[in-house]
């Protein structure tokens, strides 16, 4: 029945007409999107876009408004508490400090969720330990702490981490931020590796314009809750949408302006 499933229907997540509200706010209006099985599908935004709003929904941490959240053929908004602890556990989360526990080894990090949610030997665990921590280029870091590794390493370390209980998708939040461009570049090596091995699907939150041309099957972009375009990086480039030009031409908005009043208020005229 599973490999039937998959072919009638290529999606792995289907989210139609998704409202979330805080308070009188309204976050997200209307959201309707689609993540294919084994892609990677990057979500786009200016700050306050709903981005990160949009992504806890979708891994089951938000419950909306409105709208339905389609997970393997599951509606999320309509599970109980314990069946959405069971469908996220079908899903791994690299977020965006990494979020290891400090007083942990990197090996004990990568094994927690292990220990949580199996019944797995404490054998059988270093062994998927080990597997994990390779894949993600950390072979025998095992023993050390975080406060030992790298920016980049952390983030490979968090990855491994995510990937412990082999998830069906794993989702990345801003998972360039902090790192030189070519520890990035390396970064995102490996999320295209990891779709290439195991048809690993992928959910991209990111503002690194240069991580989406690598990364990105499809991309979708937010502006103040909506979708302003979806698509291909092409296809979205090439939307009508007048915020999709001024967020790819880094153009600042006629609300920030260019700036200049506010440094006068604190430095005099703005030489040219």
């Amino acid at each position: 029945m599973g490999p039937a499933a998959t072919e009638q229907n290529p999606n792995l997540i289907e989210v139609k007409d998704l409202v979330v509200r805080f308070g009188d706010r309204t976050i997200l209006d209307g959201i309707t999107l689609n993540v294919r099985r084994g892609e990677n599908f990057v979500i786009l935004g200016g700050s306050g876009s709903g981005k990160t709003t949009l992504l806890r929904n979708l891994v089951g941490l938000l419950r909306p408004h409105a709208g339905t959240i389609i997970f393997a053929g599951r509606d999320f908004t309509e599970m109980s508490d314990d069946e959405r602890i069971r469908a996220r556990q079908r899903m791994g989360m690299c977020f965006q400090g990494s979020a290891l526990f400090g007083s942990m080894t990197v090996g004990e990090n990568v094994a927690l969720p292990l220990l949580e949610h199996t019944k797995l030997e404490k054998s059988t665990i270093d062994i998927m330990v080990k597997i994990k921590l390779e894949l993600v280029g950390l072979s025998g870091f095992e023993k050390y702490l975080p406060s030992e590794l790298s920016g980049g390493m952390k983030k490979r370390a968090g990855l491994a981490r995510a990937m412990a209980m082999d998830p069906q998708i794993i989702f990345y939040d801003e998972p360039s931020a902090g790192l030189d461009p070519i520890v990035a570049a390396g970064l995102d090596m490996l999320i295209c590796k990891l779709k290439q091995t195991f048809g690993l699907t992928s959910v991209i939150v990111t503002h690194e314009l240069a991580s989406v041309e690598v990364v990105a099957d499809r991309v979708c972009l937010l502006h103040r809750g909506k979708i302003a375009a979806m698509g291909t990086l092409d296809e979205v480039k090439r939307s009508p949408h007048p915020y999709v030009q001024q967020f790819f031409e880094r153009r600042p908005s006629e609300e920030a302006g260019s700036g200049e009043a506010y440094i006068q208020s604190l430095t005099g005229p703005v030489e040219r």
